[in-house]
C-alpha cells in the first residue's frame, strides 16, 4: 500500500468515525484531530481503528502532538511500519 492510499484510507476511517459519533467535519482546520472534532478519547479510539485496519502498532513514545495532529505524519508513520 503506498502513501497516497494510506492517506486516503486514514481520511475515510476518520470520516466514518466522526459520522458515527455525530461530529461535523471542519475541513478548514489545520489540526487533523480538530478537523474531525475528535476529543482525546476519540483520538485513542481512532488510533485503535488505524492499528486494526493497517496491522500496525502505535508505540507510546511515537504518540506525539506532531504525529497526532497531522494526517501527513500519520500516513508517514503507517507507511514506515508497513515497510
Amino acid at each position: 500500500m503506498n502513501r497516497d492510499e494510506v492517506l486516503q484510507e486514514i481520511h475515510q476511517i476518520a470520516k466514518e468515525f466522526a459520522a458515527s459519533s455525530g461530529r461535523a467535519v471542519n475541513e478548514n482546520s489545520s489540526n487533523f484531530l480538530e478537523a474531525y472534532g475528535f476529543t482525546s478519547l476519540d483520538a485513542l479510539e481512532f488510533l485503535l481503528l488505524l492499528e486494526e485496519r493497517f496491522g500496525v502498532t502505535f508505540e507510546d513514545e511515537d504518540l506525539t502532538e506532531d504525529t497526532l495532529t497531522s494526517e501527513d505524519r500519520l500516513a508517514d508513520y503507517v507507511v514506515e511500519r508497513l515497510a
